[in-house]
């Protein structure tokens, strides 16, 4: 039996757009016999006709179907009552989000549902990768909003792998997968639906796969773009993440080193007033961090792992022997940037080392070697 792929396009006063999209959504379903593909409209009784233009068609495409909504309730609760739709009375094996605007392209779909054939389950139509552009029409504000949004968005939601986050045009596998999404409890009705979704799909451990797309400018009709759509999305990121345990540890993980910059600068700057080697101020300085760094994460950040007892000695120990790499970093480091641009600015030094290099190092050895989160406790 041919897999079912349904095309979900929702609408509001689309009529000059959805009377081209759908011939040429015709030409692109032709090139794809071994898959019964369907286009769901989704309107949310758009005054401009876009329904009744919709009904004409059907007489020629049969496979054209119209969900309408009452009134217009956002992109997100049209799209997910067109999921639930797909899902529950079209009996579709995979669904697609699709704008009808016409800025994304139609024949980049053969894309998707090849990356579905081969075992994908979560396809994303990538503006961020190399193929993928977006428009070079667009002006400066538009253009920083959508490439900053994008990056904020994927360093905020902890995927630094997927290079699109914001992007509408993507293809779902429903079993397992898309039948599991939180449709009727979406944190946003808007454009940022699809941050929850994208989140859901990530914590489902759905097999992710981005192909190359030339997002489109508008050609008929106003933009979608929202003033406020980069706080929406900030606005569902937080709400995601405040139950996220990962995100609630890292959280607590920065505190923590937050305290013991505290204690490295002021260790620093009280070592600084005698004659030492620069090494010395350095190396010292760490290893006043490094145990208070060791002893509040132990009682409160790594808490579900706690160490005690005797073994509290020995986790010092190797504690201490995992982080030689952290004050060898700030001594090397320290060192040089004080031989190139001088001893004033050690302070301005410290923040910038232990940003961009400690603290990766760290998190990484603190839960892969000392309080081991990635394992399963016994």
């Amino acid at each position: 039996m041919k897999p079912k792929i349904v095309v979900i396009t929702p609408t509001y006063n689309e009529r000059d757009n959805v009377g081209k999209l759908i011939p040429m959504l015709a030409e692109v379903f032709a090139k794809l016999p071994d898959h019964n593909m369907q286009l769901l409209v989704v309107d949310d009784t758009s005054p401009d006709g876009t329904a009744e233009v919709v009904r004409g068609l059907q007489t020629q495409y049969t496979w054209v179907h119209l969900l309408m909504n009452k009134g217009k309730q956002g992109l997100g609760a049209a799209y997910a009552k067109g999921m639930q739709y797909a899902i529950s009375e079209l009996k579709a094996d995979a669904f697609i989000e699709f704008d009808g605007d016409l800025q994304h392209n139609p024949h980049d779909i053969p894309k998707l549902v090849v990356a579905f054939d081969q075992g994908a389950d979560y396809v994303i139509a990538s503006r961020y990768i190399k193929g993928g552009s977006i428009p070079v029409e667009w002006n400066f504000d538009r253009k920083f909003l959508s490439v900053v949004g994008n990056w904020v968005a994927r360093l905020l939601l902890l995927v630094p792998k997927i290079h699109d986050v914001t992007g509408g045009f993507k293809l779902t596998r429903v079993k397992g997968y898309g039948e599991n999404l939180s449709f009727d409890n979406l944190i946003s009705k808007q454009f940022a639906y699809k941050i929850q979704f994208l989140f859901e799909m990530v914590q489902m451990e759905a097999q992710v796969v981005e192909v190359p797309t030339n997002f489109r400018p508008r050609e008929l009709g106003e933009s979608k773009l929202m003033s406020n759509e980069m706080v929406e999305t900030l606005r569902v990121i937080f709400m995601l993440q405040m139950n996220n345990p990962k995100m609630r540890q890292f959280v607590k993980f920065g505190i923590v080193g937050a305290i013991g910059y505290v204690v490295q600068a002021t260790s620093l700057y009280m070592l600084s007033r005698f004659d030492l080697a620069e090494w010395v101020l350095w190396g010292g300085s760490a290893e006043l961090a490094i145990i208070s760094n060791f002893t509040i994460n132990n009682l409160w950040t790594f808490k579900s792992h706690k160490i005690s007892g005797f073994k509290i000695l020995l986790k010092f120990l190797q504690f201490n022997a995992s982080s030689v790499g952290a004050i060898i970093i700030q001594m090397v480091a320290g060192s040089v940037l004080v031989h190139w641009f001088g001893a004033e600015h050690r302070q301005l030094y410290l923040p910038l080392i232990i940003v961009t290099l400690v603290i990766p190092y760290n998190y990484l050895m603190y839960t892969r070697i000392i309080w081991k989160t990635n394992k399963k406790r016994t």
